[in-house]
């Protein structure tokens, strides 16, 4: 696995340090603004959220559903801090529980560990941009060996990379390292 020095096309303007998403190109979401930005999100998106609080849940139809914690930093810029998801037919299981499905899971971990090498910094924005990048899950072929599913398991491509202006997808077993890739 890469060590989160080196990751990135992306460069965090403020603190100069290393980030997994690229650069957004618009303000960061206030928390006093989450609602509006949601309602536009719905209308532009394949993939919808539902704000519960500081829970949104995000569906991807017939794909999967993700549940998200939020808070707000000092400056009011909500930032994803939990990530968990479910299948699309889970969705009694909450956003406390753990997916049946090892690809869930494996997908939960991989966006764990964009927030982990976030460091709390992870902006509502980067992180729905690369949720949304899932809905090609079942059907888009690993960057690196070009398969939908590799020969020596049965989990499709779930860790995703920055590259070239759009999230790629790889199999675990095909990436250098994993989401840090």
């Amino acid at each position: 696995m890469r060590s989160p020095e080196r990751l990135d096309e992306g460069q965090d303007r403020n603190k100069g340090t290393k980030s997994v998403f690229p650069p957004l190109a618009e303000a960061a979401v206030k928390m006093e603004g989450l609602a509006e930005w949601a309602r536009a999100f719905n209308r532009n998106s394949q993939c919808k959220v539902r704000i519960q609080g500081r829970l949104l849940r995000v569906t991807l139809p017939d794909i999967m559903t993700v549940y998200m914690t939020v808070g707000a930093a000092h400056d009011q810029d909500v930032g994803v801090e939990t990530i968990r998801v479910l299948g699309p037919r889970e969705g009694r299981r909450g956003a406390y529980g753990e997916s049946e499905y090892t690809v869930f899971r494996l997908v939960s971990q991989q966006l764990a560990t964009v927030l982990e090498a976030e460091q709390g910094r992870a902006q509502l924005q980067n992180v729905m941009a690369l949720v949304c990048s899932y809905s090609s899950l079942f059907i888009s072929p690993c960057h690196v060996c070009g398969r939908v599913i590799p020969a020596e398991s049965h989990v499709p491509a779930v860790v995703r990379r920055w590259e070239g202006g759009v999230w790629i997808g790889e199999h675990v077993t095909c990436s250098v390292g994993s989401a840090l890739g």
